[in-house]
């Protein structure tokens, strides 16, 4: 059972996308700084959000504007929390602990966990792998978050693996030189 099981068992929305990487492990955890620090940020500002629609918050918006707490982590994966209401142009974002975010319940809002893992893949190779979930605390907060998540997965997918392409480049960057 992965971390993001244990924390998110139970999800209503997600997205996941895998990329394989040319260097071992340990070559590439010191790649997923920002999301090790405290607090963990999982974009940095370098990222400048563009809406595609007016109004739509886009997932890149989500991941660099989140309150995030670290959940947990482990010699695989790293995985963060955050709660609140994201699919208006507004996002309401609830300050929590860790603790506090497996009985989030605040009507009208929801929670998005994501993990990153690391794993080995092949003789010297990583997989790398990136999964959102999303719960809603209710049946309205399902509704409005599941039109929000099918009108920006595509957008989502992409920016997802812009995010792995990213961390490729660090990881064999800060290897290239050992």
């Amino acid at each position: 059972m992965s971390l993001l099981d244990e924390h998110v068992p139970r999800y209503d929305l997600f997205a996941r996308e895998h990329r394989v990487l040319p260097v071992p492990p340990e070559r590439v955890w010191p790649a997923l700084g920002p999301l090790l620090e405290d607090p963990p940020r999982v974009l940095d500002e370098v990222w400048f959000p563009a809406r595609s629609r007016a109004g739509v918050a886009n997932f890149d918006e989500v991941l660099s504007t989140a309150s995030w707490v670290r959940l947990g982590r482990d010699e695989r994966e790293v995985v963060l929390g955050a709660a609140g209401r994201f699919w208006t142009p507004f996002m309401d974002w609830q300050r929590l602990s860790a603790a506090e975010f497996a009985t989030f319940s605040r009507p009208r809002r929801a929670t998005i966990a994501v993990a990153v893992s690391v794993r080995p893949y092949g003789e010297a190779g990583t997989l790398l792998s990136f999964e959102a979930r999303v719960r809603a605390t209710d049946a309205i907060a399902f509704r409005w978050a599941d039109w929000y998540w099918h009108a920006i997965r595509p957008s989502a997918r992409l920016t997802i693996q812009d995010l792995l392409r990213a961390l490729e480049h660090v990881a064999i960057s800060n290897s290239s030189g050992v």
